[in-house]
């Protein structure tokens, strides 16, 4: 009889276990948060620049700066398969400037391209840094047609006034990402990296593996973030911003100057189109 039970108890679980779906909207793991955010110097440095990573493109403008210190603005959707697989690398390279809270999980749409893409959302969450202002805004929700966080009116007219994809015939799309008004992210991910099939905590386990191929992808695409924004906020802290992760040579370095926010960028309203 107690062997019967036991049967049972055992089926119950494996026929009881949380899908993925059931995590979407709750705080990420702290051993998840722990392996994003504790990728080694010796990691990324031996990752470096790898090809099929496109590093953020040069723009000119003044510099974009919130709360006396420079602004990194992002703008995306829960549904994105493109901006899923840009948290990632966005996650691991902020990392180094500040930390985060309150970030929760999340899977791209299951009808788009690499289905269940499993990412993170800004949406409701912090970053607490000395040195830049991370803004995240998760403009649409798992619907590409759904707004869940307008853009303001600010924001909306400085990703409206240029677009870096039109020379190769692409209307441009999220993810988008400013870098302070000296670089910029917006003809979508960094790579052609498909994360789909495997689930947060796969992925995040081989983020300091240098061999790994999703590794190579993630962190190099984090260490060209890196750079931008060491270039961008003075070369803070030093301890970032000396490592050889942090120096590599992108379209060209600005020098800091001081000035409200000209943003000569923008991206398709709706859903991202993408060579």
């Amino acid at each position: 009889m107690i062997a019967v039970s036991l049967i049972v108890a055992f089926y119950f679980v494996l026929n009881n276990k949380p899908t993925d779906e059931s995590y979407v909207g709750k705080p990420v793991a702290q051993s998840v948060m722990g392996e994003l955010t504790g990728v080694s110097n010796s990691t990324l440095a031996s990752i470096g620049a790898p090809t099929g990573v496109q590093p953020p493109k040069a723009v000119s403008g003044t510099p974009l700066s919130s709360g006396g210190k420079p602004e990194i603005l992002y703008i995306g959707g829960d549904y994105c398969p493109y901006c899923a697989v840009e948290r990632w690398s966005l996650i691991v390279a902020l990392s180094r400037f500040g930390q985060f809270s309150n970030l929760t999980y999340m899977l791209s749409s299951s009808s788009d391209v690499n289905p269940n893409t499993h990412t993170f959302s800004f949406r409701g969450a912090t970053f607490t840094s000395k040195y830049i202002t991370f803004v995240g805004v998760e403009e649409f929700g798992s619907d590409p047609n759904t707004v869940v966080q307008a853009l303001t009116t600010q924001q909306q007219a400085l990703v409206s006034q240029y677009d870096t994809c039109t020379a190769t015939g692409n209307n441009g799309g999220i993810p988008f990402v400013d870098f302070a008004n000296y670089y910029a992210l917006n003809c979508g991910a960094q790579s052609s990296l498909d994360l789909s099939g495997q689930n947060w905590t796969q992925i995040a386990s081989q983020l300091n593996t240098p061999t790994s191929s999703t590794a190579e992808l993630i962190d190099g695409a984090a260490n060209t973030i890196i750079t931008a924004i060491c270039n961008a906020d003075g070369h803070l802290p030093s301890a970032v911003c000396t490592q050889s992760y942090a120096t590599l040579t992108l379209s060209y370095t600005p020098s800091m100057t001081t000035g409200s926010a000209t943003l000569f960028l923008a991206r398709s309203a709706m859903r991202p189109v993408f060579e």
